[in-house]
């Protein structure tokens, strides 16, 4: 039975996520709180753009109606459901002692009481392989290819220097009456509530509570209620109970006149559906003495409200709702401290619920409204040390509980208060550790966020955003975030080893605007064989010379319009020359795909790439160049352009393999100095392997999967063969031959490949590999140089030149 299709929030990231309704219809009512960007949900039915779901990960609500896009722009998109991730390889020695960064300031060392409580990324895991140093030049001779003697100055151009920003989340709602689910069969389905029971595996999850998300080969995954943000377990049908949850006609009453205002109405209600029968059930009489206690405090009736919230408790101990009932209304009555401590126990429960801590600040605050600066100081501390003590011993909750109320306390002395900004950081950052350890990663980012606006230049502040971000698979942005955090006092050690976890997860292609790129892999796959023609170049160099800027717009304006161009790399300089390139080639053909060469991935000095974009890296170019394209049309990811035909780019480094074993390359000589990968030269290759594996796996499934291998085109900039001849070029700076397997896997008949600038054709154990380059050895190119017609209405044996005019 095939799987629902499974989606991704990619929209309101500005807002803490997208409206969620509860019908179809756009003027239905909505649905408390929004749908997290980077949740990720199942399809119950579509209708148009209007989705029906049933959510898998993430924050929101659990199921309702959303829009997948609004004017135009993507609100959720389609993805693909995760394959079993391969085992990692061995991590290498341990690198270096890494220097220590600059001071960005003359900020003291901070404590913040909880020490190293170890890496807050998703899943904890160490990278693949480590970041070994910034820097490690001196006294090398650097070798880089002739430089470009045109610049593309572009004065929108957006400066990195800064850390990624981080999403508002919106404000927290004001605390509403949970819906109950409705009445179905008394099946066990994904959706419905069950308690687990019998297993020997895991005893300690008996008599938990969770809810179906999927079902495959006769087992049901549940995800367990509780503080834990997403904790999943399979479990065979005769290990679960299914929770059947209890109404009546009278409490649906009470529900309506609740929502419509009339306390009194209500009140009456659910006193009647208390003296029914059903009633004698302890969970559905506790709901109701819930709603009654809301219902008379709704009306002013306090006294009679914590009466039904003691009821409520005492029916269900381990619901948080009967602890927050109880303490809004002694909060309302005066009783601040007694609050405080119903709100805990609320909290303990569920941490990550805006209401709770919300109500455990302001009863906090109350307590301490009358202090002096000097008193709220000393309890923040004794209450932030209690959270330490929690944290440490892994009672997470409690540790939340603590650092709301030592952020309540010390919040008002430090309004106004500069010297106290860096302990509102402290108690920020501290409660970000707490949640994403829960993984609660929105409630992260925000306290993150919180820490930053406190003290700007603390390196853990920005390590928490980090944190936040790559919890939310945003390895992207986390990895941005953290080489910011480098740079500032003290922050080098934690913030590049957090670096290394966020850079080895970027190839596994699981954000959010990966996904997004991903999806345009099958815009095309309904043409027919034969819709558009291929074409390919290599090594333009947009930037050498004016000449090459008129050949450029010199392309026929008509003759491409429904054609392919494949771009081997090398195309500028810098980044606002391969931008040039690239909007240049857009505007000529239909769809143009891209991989980047050591020119491409340059930082050059006194260029606009290291003096106003200031590039940390060429990783942080290479993502920032990934951006563009998207912004303008092109695309470095694999696509299926026709019916069971696919254009593969391959990115690619090189590295010593074609050397054979045994081999050590001249550490003496630094080739592409301009480059700087931060996981060495010699393991950048390693990184683009990986993400190039994400798409010959889907390929290699979808052929499987059709019983056909049908065409393919893959390109790189990189020589993938060591038959090939590097020319002129340095034969340890040319070649990355792990991508023949990679070629093969596809089935690709033609490979494309760029950097020597030797135009030329090899038949390898089956696979024709041909050069197309603009420039040829010296730089120099003829004003009537032609394309490489790779494909038309099938793939040409032998390519061959094709006007441009």
């Amino acid at each position: 039975m095939a799987q629902p299709q499974l989606w991704e929030i990619v929209g309101g990231a500005d807002k803490g996520g997208i409206l969620v309704r509860e019908g179809a219809d756009l003027k239905s009512p909505e649905v408390s709180g929004r749908l997290a960007t980077g949740a990720h949900v199942e399809e119950l039915q579509l209708k148009g753009t209007r989705l029906q779901y049933r959510k898998v990960q993430g924050s929101g609500p659990e199921t309702g109606w959303i829009s997948t896009s609004l004017s135009g722009k993507d609100l959720a998109v389609r993805i693909e459901r995760p394959a079993a991730k391969p085992a990692s390889s061995p991590s290498p020695p341990p690198a270096a002692a890494s220097p220590a960064a600059p001071a960005a300031d003359k900020q003291s060392s901070v404590d913040d009481g909880i020490g190293d409580v170890g890496s807050t990324s998703s899943d904890g895991a160490g990278p693949e392989y480590s970041i070994p140093k910034y820097d490690d030049r001196a006294g090398k001779k650097e070798v880089n290819a002739p430089v470009g003697n045109l610049s593309f100055d572009d004065d929108d151009a957006t400066g990195t220097e800064d850390a990624a920003p981080a999403p508002e989340l919106p404000p927290a709602p004001p605390p509403q009456e949970e819906k109950p689910v409705p009445a179905g069969s008394n099946e066990i389905a994904v959706g419905r509530q069950v308690e687990i029971k019998g297993l020997k595996s895991r005893a300690d999850l008996n008599g938990r509570r969770a809810v179906v998300v999927a079902q495959d080969a006769g087992r049901f995954e549940v995800k367990l209620e509780g503080p834990q943000g997403d904790e999943r377990v399979r479990c065979k049908p005769e290990n679960l109970t299914l929770i059947v949850e209890k109404t009546s006609a009278k409490k649906q009453q009470g529900d309506a006149a609740f929502k419509q205002g009339n306390a009194v109405q209500a009140i009456a209600c659910y006193r009647e559906a208390l003296q029914e029968p059903d009633a004698k059930d302890p969970e559905f009489a506790a709901t109701l003495h819930s709603n009654l206690a809301a219902a008379l405090a709704k009306k002013g009736d306090h006294e009679l409200a914590i009466n039904e919230a003691k009821k409520t408790i005492e029916l269900r101990p381990s619901w948080a709702k009967g602890y927050s009932r109880m303490g809004l209304s002694l909060l309302q009555t005066g009783r601040a401290a007694e609050a405080s401590q119903a709100y805990i126990k609320a909290v303990k429960l569920e941490p990550a619920v805006d209401g709770y801590l919300a109500g455990l600040r302001q009863a906090t605050e109350k307590q301490h409204e009358n202090k002096s600066a000097s008193d709220r100081q000393a309890e923040a501390e004794k209450l932030k040390a209690n959270g330490n003590n929690a944290l440490k011993s892994g009672d997470l909750p409690l540790a939340v509980a603590y650092y709301t109320m030592a952020l309540a306390v010390i919040t008002p002395a430090a309004n106004g208060n500069q010297n106290l900004q860096q302990t509102l950081a402290v108690y920020s950052s501290n409660r970000s550790a707490a949640f994403a350890k829960l993984q609660q990663w929105e409630f992260a980012l925000a306290d993150g966020e919180a820490a930053k606006r406190s003290s700007p230049n603390w390196f853990k502040a920005h390590l928490r955003i980090g944190a936040a971000y790559l919890g939310r698979n945003h390895a992207e942005h986390a990895y941005k975030t953290f080489l910011f955090a480098a740079d500032l006092k003290e922050g080098y050690k934690e913030a590049m080893r957090e670096a290394a976890v966020a850079l080895w997860s970027i190839p596994r292609l699981e954000s959010p605007i990966a996904k997004k790129r991903i999806n345009r892999f099958s815009q095309d796959a309904h043409q027919p064989v034969g819709f558009a023609r291929i074409f390919a170049i290599s090594d333009v160099h947009i930037d050498h010379g004016d000449s090459v800027i008129k050949w450029a717009e010199g392309i026929s304006a008509t003759e491409f319009k429904n054609d392919i161009l494949l771009v081997a790399g090398d195309l500028g300089d810098t980044f606002n020359a391969v931008k040039r390139g690239l909007m240049i080639f857009k505007k000529k053909f239909r769809r143009v795909f891209y991989v980047p060469g050591n020119h491409d991935m340059w930082i050059r000095p006194n260029t606009q790439d290291s003096t106003k974009l200031k590039f940390k890296d060429s990783i942080v170019k290479l993502l920032a160049v990934m951006d563009m394209c998207e912004q303008i049309g092109a695309e470095m990811m694999p696509a299926e352009v026709m019916k069971n035909v696919y254009v593969m780019p391959l990115l690619s480094w090189w590295n010593a393999s074609v050397m054979g074993s045994g081999y050590t390359p001249d550490e003496s000589l630094v080739y592409d100095a301009f480059c700087k990968w931060p996981m060495g030269d010699q393991v950048a290759n390693k990184w683009f392997c990986n993400w190039n594996d994400f798409f010959v796996r889907r390929i290699q499934q979808q052929q499987k999967d059709r019983g056909q291998k049908g065409e393919a085109v893959s390109f790189s900039h990189f020589l993938p063969v060591g038959e090939l001849p590097a020319g002129g070029a340095p034969t340890l700076a040319s070649y990355s031959v792990e991508l023949e397997e990679q070629i093969k896997g596809i089935n690709a008949g033609l490979h494309i490949w760029g950097h020597t600038h030797c135009n030329m054709a090899n038949e390898v154990r089956g696979v024709t590999y041909a050069q197309h380059s603009l420039m040829g050895a010296e730089y120099g190119h003829s004003p009537n140089a032609k394309f490489l017609k790779c494909y038309d209405k099938g793939l040409i044996a032998q390519p061959r030149g094709h006007n441009v005019y």
